[in-house]
């Protein structure tokens, strides 16, 4: 099957699409190259339908068309459209015919489209997308955010996502690989062929083959099983993730009528609540994060190098897991996962029927789950780091002895399409019984019963209710009809559910990030519990504030920020790629990491009463340049695995402390501010495990601008980062100056998005002067077309800065 891609040269407008519309016409037209976000490209506005779930931006009804020419030599040819993705309520025409729709807006989608296309002319399809609502309870994007691709193929052909190989076994001396093939013949004609399959190692080596001679009859299709030996396999691990190639071919009468090829990896897994999750026959802890599929400054448009670095970021960080929150992942993410040994939860959804914004999924789910649950699983099959299927995200039909049948009926598709992995249910037992609580505990003046208000409106009354008996018997029938019990929020429950249901896997399917230290001391305690997936490994945009900080002259505490925050502020990473203090913390806590880490807590809140959602950790900083505060009072963060830590300032101790005394590996220290250094050594057993230090950074400003890429793919197919930071001469960041940073580009490229991680930043994303936020910002480039692209950045009172990229 011949994959084109075919995301160049598409025409994009926003409106409804309709007839009448079509008309008149529409003046506002711009040329558009896939992936593409339409609603990151458009001013935020504090009306925005979504509000603050949506980050303020605005989503909107769009159209996309594109022009191509099928040659007259492939009149015989059967044409596919293939979608990734697509948000949301999509329509496709081809030559003013319909073609087909698909609602929801993260699962791909293939379209049929021979009988619409004039060969040898030119053909136009036009993507009609509904989306002028609010349709999500996070930032969801709008448009073709995921690639397209344009299939050709003979009437006999290898189905598209149609080629499935599961390790039955893997011994030292061979493993057994069972490959199931589907070969579709949509002609008229019988076909007598051959499919032959070859497994390739990393060399390119043949590793291992089968081939079977199979006739098909006019248009069937028909499943062919074959199976692959392969000696001395190389295993698939998260530690040494090994990948082979398979490269799948039909041939009839001598000549290849049909290939595909892609990746697979060999590994084996098992669950017990003996060993608890194993790979390989290796016992593994999940050491999870859940993330958006948003990439903060370029919005939802997916680019493999933006998978790939967010996934090798946390991966460094001590993650080797990832739950997709929540909905199925993109093939980039899943590729990335594969090539660098990450885990993968891939969720099906955030609803079944009952919606929890007005116009989101609930309103198809009933019509559509099936189409959409063999298409995840399709996607996800030959990928080894796919581990678990989640079917659902906090829902509330879980609690309803008959909605929750559903559950039952997603679970057993799922095993019918794919045996080799395990399904979980991710549930909030408030969800499951807001019905039950609502009356005597929710303040039913607030009007909604969104579950992050409602779990801030209860307060420490969650727990109560968490580890009632009600909350079992509630659950009992969704936790029975999977393999994994996820508890979100619901740790609490571990030890005692242990007894209740002694053959129950357990796994902290969302948690909040500053309770790993009791979690994490849970999960290597109990086998039965496999691991922990906090909330969140990576900010992103919408939900927002939710992990914001509040001060006692603000506002009450509540679960949303107003306008014009637009992040949820709530990940290990921020939306620009840095580590926050949580993250060094994390990575004490799992064990992975020996160096201690040094924040400072913003003096001008010291001594102010300081309240958190669940979803903060600390508003320290890792920042030494605190002007105007010199002589005043302020708090250090230490976080260590050592006994005992020393605070210097400037080389004078100003004290010794015991590690732990607050919360587990952390030490607090009070002093007061004097610019210079601030340094941390710490000790266990009297003897010096590690240090650490911030240098305030002088008065002069340097603008530092840093590729991490040299060159970047001519056809726009993929992008860089350049990565921008207000350091003084020394090399030493200030993350307290702020200034506005201009942005300009020589040469065939696009600014694909630029802005600072700053969650209530009022620039916008194609904006090409914005301010900087804790010192840095971040631009992403896309060449298009050949040759050298020089970026310049300029700021008042500051040197120029420029970076040089080569698209090839």
């Amino acid at each position: 099957m011949r994959k084109i891609r075919f995301n160049d040269d598409w025409t994009y407008c926003r409106g409804s699409g309709s007839a009448i519309e079509n008309m008149f016409g529409n003046t506002l037209k711009m040329k558009v190259a896939l992936p593409h976000d339409a609603s990151v490209g458009l001013p935020r506005t504090e009306d925005a339908k979504g509000g603050s779930g949506n980050g303020f931006f605005q989503e909107t009804d769009c159209c996309y068309t594109k022009t191509f020419t099928a040659a007259s030599a492939d009149c015989e040819k059967e044409f596919f459209l293939e979608f990734e993705g697509v948000y949301q309520n999509v329509f496709v025409y081809v030559n003013g015919a319909f073609a087909g729709k698909h609602p929801y807006g993260y699962t791909p989608f293939i379209l049929k489209i021979t009988e619409f296309l004039d060969f040898g002319q030119s053909n136009t399809v036009k993507v009609v997308i509904k989306n002028n609502v609010a349709s999500g309870r996070w930032y969801t994007g709008t448009g073709i955010y995921r690639d397209v691709n344009l299939l050709i193929c003979d009437r006999l052909h290898l189905a598209a996502e149609g080629i499935h190989l599961t390790t039955v076994s893997a011994e030292d001396d061979v493993t057994v690989i069972q490959c199931d093939t589907k070969a579709e013949n949509t002609g008229i004609c019988t076909h007598h062929a051959e499919l032959r399959i070859r497994l390739l190692d990393s060399s390119g080596n043949t590793a291992a083959e089968c081939s079977s001679p199979f006739t098909i009859y006019e248009r069937q299709t028909k499943l062919i099983r074959q199976y692959l030996y392969v000696r001395n396999a190389q295993l698939w691990e998260p530690d040494s993730p090994s990948l082979y190639s398979f490269h799948a071919e039909i041939i009839e009468q001598g000549s290849v009528v049909d290939e595909e090829m892609g990746t697979f990896g060999i590994r084996v897994l098992s669950l017990d609540p003996v060993h608890g999750l194993r790979i390989n026959g290796k016992s593994i802890k999940l050491r999870g994060g859940c993330i958006h599929h948003d990439n903060g400054i370029i919005g939802t448009a997916e680019f493999p190098h933006a998978a790939f670095e967010r996934i090798r970021k946390l991966k460094d960080a001590g993650y080797n897991a990832v739950r997709s929150a929540h909905h199925p992942m993109s093939r980039c993410l899943l590729d990335a996962c594969d090539r660098l040994g990450m885990l993968v939860m891939d969720e099906f959804s955030d609803v079944w029927t009952n919606t929890k914004v007005d116009y989101d999924y609930g309103m198809h789910m009933s019509g559509w789950w099936q189409q959409d649950i063999t298409a995840m699983v399709n996607k996800d099959y030959n990928h080894p780091s796919v581990i678990l299927y989640s079917i659902g995200n906090e829902i509330s039909e879980a609690g309803n002895r008959h909605d929750v049948q559903m559950g039952a009926e997603i679970a057993s598709l799922i095993r019918r399409l794919d045996q080799s992995r395990y399904t979980v249910n991710c549930i909030n037992f408030v969800m499951c019984m807001l019905d039950q609580i609502a009356a005597q505990y929710l303040d039913k003046e607030d009007g909604t019963a969104e579950i992050n208000t409602a779990m801030d409106q209860l307060g420490s009354l969650t727990q109560m209710i968490v580890c009632g008996e009600q909350a079992a018997l509630t659950t009992q029938e969704a936790f029975a009809q999977v393999d994994v019990a996820g508890y979100n929020y619901a740790a609490a429950r571990y030890r005692q559910d242990g007894s209740l249901y002694p053959n129950r896997i357990i796994v902290g399917s969302e948690t909040n990030p500053q309770a790993l230290d009791m979690n994490w001391e849970l999960v290597k305690e109990l086998p039965y519990v496999i691991g922990d997936f906090s909330w969140t490994a990576w900010d992103y945009l919408g939900e927002a504030g939710i992990g914001r900080m509040l001060y006692d002259e603000q506002p009450a505490i509540g679960v949303y920020a107003d306008y014009p925050f637009k992040a949820a502020y709530c990940g290990d990473f921020n939306l620009i790629a840095d580590r926050r203090p949580v993250s060094c913390w994390r990575e004490i806590i799992w064990g992975r990491r020996s160096q201690p880490y040094l924040a400072v807590r913003p003096p001008e809140f010291h001594g102010i009463s300081r309240r958190k959602t669940d979803w903060c950790f600390t508003d320290a900083l890792r920042s030494w340049n605190w002007p105007g505060y010199e002589g005043k009072p302020v708090t250090l963060e230490a976080y260590t695995d050592a006994e005992e830590a020393e605070l210097y300032i400037n080389g004078r101790l100003i004290e010794r402390k015991s590690v732990g005394t607050e919360k587990k590996a952390v030490v607090l220290f009070e002093t007061v501010y004097m610019p210079g250094t601030a340094e941390i050594v710490v000790y266990s057993a009297g003897r010096e495990r590690g240090r650490d230090r911030i240098i305030t950074a002088e008065d002069d400003v340097v603008i530092k601008a840093v590729s991490d890429r040299k060159s970047i793919p001519a056809d726009g197919s993929d992008i860089c980062y350049i990565d921008v930071t207000l350091t003084d001469h020394a090399g030493n960041i200030n993350p307290g100056i702020r200034k506005t940073v201009s942005v300009s580009v020589e040469g065939p490229a696009v600014i694909q998005g630029y802005g600072s991680a700053d969650p209530a930043g009022i620039d916008n994303y194609y904006d090409t002067s914005v301010n900087t936020y804790e010192g840095r910002l971040r631009t992403a480039l896309r060449a298009s077309g050949r040759g050298k692209i020089t970026v310049r950045f300029a700021a008042d009172d500051c040197e120029a800065a420029a970076v040089s990229v080569t698209a090839v």
